[in-house]
């Protein structure tokens, strides 16, 4: 009876091997299967990530955009870069289809899409001991163009100016109708309140500004550093709006809104 016993027992040592085994595959497939939806669920969300970065990145594409810009707790609205990026200067003329909505703040005609921006940005230099008023914003077509005349017989009436020259050179501070960005009313001129017979760019409110004005879009409009570029002479006093996104990429480029424009329109 003993060789019987022993077979038994064989039998039953290999009946508990082939379950071990079959134990070791369930739990080998058990792993591969949860690995595989690790990696299905990384690759997933790496996807809504890289969707959500390029959301971002192309914000400010389209109409009037659903993710505001932010600055010191308050919404600012964003706008589309037809809006924000319209470039008028003395050899790019205003489109013809543009149309400005003013309105009127302290005093001077404004783009009123502009008018949050500005409102939110002069507060805070305020809070921050900066009073700054506005000098001057929109021009319309008629009294730009009567203006650039009167600098063309200014400088002829100088001396050694013909009225070619002074009508090409006029242009590198006041431009004629229609090629001037005043008329877009998204242009404003600045001025420390505290000290107006002081170059405004000696002042603490102009250092504010230049810290500053990009996080509610606006950037210096005529830098010293870019009178080639913009083909006007520098300004300390003017601003132009152009959307916290751009004002931000042109202050880390180092671009002016010339400059910048060619960038853009190369990518």
């Amino acid at each position: 009876m003993r060789p019987k016993k022993i077979r038994a027992e064989k039998v039953m040592h290999t009946r508990k091997g082939w379950k071990h085994t079959d134990d070791m595959k369930r739990l080998r497939i058990i792993m591969v299967s949860v690995a595989a939806a690790a990696i299905v669920f990384i690759a997933a969300a790496g996807v809504v990530i890289w969707m959500m970065l390029q959301g971002n990145l192309q914000s400010g594409q389209g109409t009037v955009q659903s993710n505001p810009a932010q600055t010191s707790g308050a919404v600012l609205p964003v706008y589309d870069d037809s809006f924000n990026l319209v470039l008028v200067n003395k050899n790019r003329q205003l489109k013809s289809d543009f149309s400005v909505q003013l309105t009127e703040f302290r005093g001077v005609q404004i783009e009123e899409r502009i008018l949050p921006a500005l409102e939110k940005m002069l507060e805070d230099a305020k809070r921050d001991g900066c009073l700054i008023n506005i000098t001057g914003g929109y021009v319309d077509k008629e009294t730009q163009q009567s203006q650039y005349e009167q600098e063309v017989q200014r400088l002829m009436d100088s001396g050694g100016y013909t009225r070619i020259r002074a009508q090409e050179d006029a242009k590198a501070t006041v431009q004629p109708g229609d090629y001037s960005e005043l008329q877009t009313g998204m242009a404003v001129q600045l001025a420390s309140a505290e000290n107006l017979d002081v170059d405004f760019g000696t002042t603490k409110e102009f250092r504010w500004l230049e810290k500053n004005s990009i996080r509610y879009g606006f950037i210096q409009r005529y830098p010293l550093s870019k009178t080639t570029a913009t083909g006007h002479i520098a300004s300390n006093t003017q601003f132009r709006y152009v959307g916290t996104e751009h004002a931000t990429k042109m202050r880390s480029l180092g671009m002016c809104l010339e400059e910048y424009d060619t960038y853009v329109r190369n990518r």
